[in-house]
């Protein structure tokens, strides 16, 4: 296991360094650009002049409209996001399918290891990488936070938050890492887990917008993850079961998947 460890290391700590300076770096901006008192009240007022269609429209961002809902919104905005996807993808598609398409996993299974040590060496880079990820983020937002004080947010409070981000990522990695057992290239393993991703993501926002498909909303994990609740009344025991829930039977389809395919 040590060995699979210190071969994930090698192959993804650069990329890993990078992302999570980009973390931290994004949330320490939004502590700049989070609105005063006054400032959020101006905006308020701005938006409720605009004609009730846009209005409407705009009715999340009129909630988001103030110095705790801009932090929040740090957590939820696609960049951030897209950094813990492409951590999530690119180790799960790696670490799996893109060696069996490399021809390397005849090397790597030819070693006394089984098979569930490949799946579990996988799982504790990708997890590794998420802690590193959040906890870089909620780093920036804390450095930021002491030295702009914003409607006197602890950053303490921030936590949970940051832990509900990697939840998050957590069922999508244990999704990413089923589909990358079942595939034998690292292209079609990011293909479909991007496209996991992508469509979760999608399907949430417009869900949001459009009432017809309202009731479709629950089957995003994005839905489960809602950093403003969060950080105004706490972590859901709901989002949370359900986040670990999908996280933990997708792994463990993981396991199944690959203990019995062709290599």
């Amino acid at each position: 296991m040590r060995a699979l460890l210190g071969h994930h290391w090698r192959r993804h700590r650069a990329v890993l360094l990078v992302l999570a300076a980009g973390m931290a770096l994004f949330e320490w901006v939004i502590t700049r650009i989070a609105p005063e008192a006054e400032q959020a009240e101006a905006m308020r007022r701005f938006i409720a002049l605009l004609p009730a269609p846009m209005t409407t429209l705009f009715s999340e961002l009129l909630e988001n409209v103030s110095a705790q809902g801009i932090l929040a919104f740090g957590y939820a905005h696609p960049f951030p996001l897209l950094l813990m996807s492409l951590w999530t993808i690119r180790v799960s598609a790696g670490a799996l399918a893109g060696e069996i398409g490399q021809g390397t996993m005849d090397l790597l299974a030819a070693r006394p290891v089984s098979r569930a040590r490949h799946v579990g060496a996988a799982l504790v880079a990708l997890l590794a990488g998420l802690v590193i990820l959040t906890g870089a983020a909620w780093s920036g937002t804390a450095l930021g936070l002491a030295g702009r004080r914003v409607a006197d947010i602890p950053p303490g409070d921030f936590a949970p938050l940051a832990a509900m981000a990697g939840l998050l990522f957590a069922a999508f990695g244990g999704l990413a890492l089923a589909v990358s057992a079942a595939r034998r290239t690292a292209g079609e393993a990011i293909a479909v887990s991007a496209g996991l991703v992508a469509g979760s993501f999608v399907l949430d926002y417009v869900a949001r917008l459009w009432a017809p498909i309202a009731p479709l909303r629950r089957l995003s994990l994005f839905a489960y993850f809602q950093p403003l609740v969060v950080l105004r009344h706490g972590v859901a025991a709901a989002d949370v079961a359900v986040l670990a829930g999908v996280a933990l039977v997708a792994t463990l389809a993981a396991f199944v998947v690959f203990s019995k395919r062709d290599l």
